[in-house]
């Protein structure tokens, strides 16, 4: 019945479909009509190649003309002068080096790169809580300045927590993204944070950074948990250290 009313529809506008090369003409010419009504936005490129890729970059040493910055929507010169660089060289408790933490100042924020030299005898694969230490000090098997406790390097002090800061929210002044440590006991990070300045790290005696044993759950206990004797969580001791467990590594922050 359809095609039967759709023939009588045809034949009633004076066409005849009797011969193929009649369809195939009507339809050639229907999509000549069609492309000459395209919208001016979709007018046929006139390029006869395919742009080239961007330039990826999968290691170290960047390919020639590879800006590093290609990506990045921040603005990394310095407000006055040359831009300043701090360094702290990490060491194990028996003193042997593991890394280094370099700290670049731009015009907003700081620039933060940890690379882990270490093998799977001496630093455990997984995340690490990473952190900057309010005095710069680093001494293993040390005393807390508060004099309540004693471990590897408890003379760097707590987290820097810089006046005016508070906990809830962003967290301490000194908290850092977390490190993953590979299977061999290597590692490296780039971070930002502009919660500190290259200042707030040379105040006073200076400052640390620390890598921890396990990973910081900065403060990130839900309301479900609770503790034993029904306290509130977080508790303290989850505030004040997000529960990195012991300090593995310490290093003096210093200008380099």
């Amino acid at each position: 019945m359809m095609a039967s009313h759709a023939r009588r529809t045809v034949l009633s506008q004076g066409f005849a479909w009797r011969k193929t090369g009649t369809v195939a003409g009507v339809f050639a010419a229907g999509a000549v009509l069609l492309s000459s009504c395209a919208a001016p936005f979709e007018a046929p490129s006139d390029m006869t190649e395919e742009p080239p890729a961007p330039p990826v970059w999968t290691g170290q040493p960047a390919p020639p003309g590879y800006d590093d910055d290609h990506d990045d929507d921040h603005d990394e010169e310095p407000t006055d002068g040359p831009a300043r660089t701090l360094q702290a060289n990490l060491a194990l408790a028996d003193g042997s080096e593991i890394g280094t933490v370099t700290f670049t100042e731009t015009r907003d924020y700081l620039r933060v790169r940890a690379q882990i030299r270490g093998d799977s005898d001496t630093v455990t694969p997984g995340f690490k809580g990473f952190h900057i230490h309010e005095f710069g000090v680093c001494e293993p098997d040390s005393e807390a300045p508060d004099g309540e406790s004693t471990g590897d390097f408890l003379s760097a002090g707590g987290h820097l927590m810089l006046e005016g800061a508070t906990h809830s929210g962003t967290g301490m002044s000194g908290d850092l993204t977390s490190l993953h440590i590979l299977e061999d006991g290597t590692g490296e990070l780039v971070t930002l944070t502009d919660r500190v300045t290259i200042d707030d790290l040379l105040l006073g005696d200076g400052t640390s950074v620390i890598v921890h044993e396990g990973p910081d759950n900065f403060t990130n206990i839900p309301d479900r948990y609770v503790l034993p004797d029904g306290g509130s969580v977080p508790d303290e001791q989850t505030l004040a250290t997000g529960d990195a467990g012991p300090r593995i590594a310490c290093g003096v922050i210093e200008t380099r």
